[in-house]
């Protein structure tokens, strides 16, 4: 373990389900967790208080600025930073290359870390994202997530990253409607986005990590027709991508995940503007307004 090397930071509102497992399997890695929660209503506060977690308390406005929180008021004298969600764990094999990689001196400061979704019984294997590269360990000082409402990033100065073997798993206990008015929210944030960027007021600030390739492609998609879009990614994660190789599971998911959600993003972009009449005086107000808050 190396405690004075590596901190873990993460996030919480209302984890009572998957807190203190994600802290027993955090704790193989460093004990020094720091947890911003979002003010949470359940047993979140208890747990962290009987597993004498070092935590702050701050109101929720999107992802990245709770890690940007967490960042500026880490309490702990670390060289590097792993960001943890509540639902995830450390597969032993990454547990060690994290180990091998920052008990010496490093060319990078930055690494990209696999993630894959356990989904109705099983770990996913295909598709668009499972798995998924995301940078999730860097140097605390290198470091800082940019402003985005939804798909948040890592900006690092000087950037130079590289691959950990081994995997994040994203287990989540809850169930299926659960899940689906937790995407309802998160369409809600991602239409925000999209018409953050669509009206001139966020252009998604450039990356010199492997990030700029999602970036890219993001901004590409939101170029396409509006309805058509989520049409055409489903074909490309489910098809092209093989999503159908995970059976069910597969079909289940890319629906919901690629299909579902995105149509529900393009429907809640098509409720602003037309409720709105396309004016983009008031969306930008109605932008302004909700990210203030």
């Amino acid at each position: 373990m190396n405690t004075n090397l590596i901190g873990i930071l993460i996030l919480s509102y209302n984890e009572e389900l998957h807190l203190e497992r994600c802290i027993l399997n955090a704790k193989k890695l460093s004990d020094q967790i720091f947890v911003v929660d979002s003010f949470s209503t359940d047993a979140t506060v208890e747990i962290l208080n009987r597993n004498n977690i070092n935590y702050i308390q701050n109101s929720y406005l999107t992802h990245a600025k709770q890690i940007n929180v967490g960042i500026d008021r880490f309490p702990f004298q670390v060289e590097w930073i792993l960001k943890l969600d509540c639902d995830e764990l450390l597969t032993d094999e990454l547990i060690e290359n994290i180990n091998h990689h920052i008990s010496k001196p490093s060319q990078f400061n930055g690494f990209f870390i696999q993630r894959k979704v356990y989904f109705l019984g099983g770990i996913m294997n295909f598709g668009m994202i499972n798995p998924i590269w995301l940078l999730r360990l860097w140097k605390l000082t290198d470091g800082r997530c940019n402003d985005l409402w939804m798909d948040e990033k890592i900006e690092l100065k000087n950037a130079k990253t590289t691959q950990l073997s081994g995997f994040l798993i994203d287990h989540n206990l809850n169930d299926l409607t659960w899940w689906t008015q937790k995407h309802n929210r998160y369409a809600s944030q991602e239409a925000f986005e999209i018409l953050r960027q669509k009206y001139g007021l966020n252009t998604p600030m450039a990356t010199d990590t492997k990030d700029k390739w999602v970036v890219i492609f993001k901004k590409g998609y939101n170029r396409l027709p509006i309805f058509i879009r989520p049409f055409l990614l489903f074909i490309y994660a489910y098809f092209l991508k093989l999503g159908f190789l995970d059976g069910k599971r597969g079909l289940i998911w890319n629906f919901l995940q690629v299909f579902w959600y995105r149509f529900l993003v393009d429907v809640k972009v098509f409720e602003t503007e037309i409720n709105t009449q396309f004016n983009a005086d008031k969306i930008r107000t109605i932008l302004k307004k909700e990210f203030e808050n």
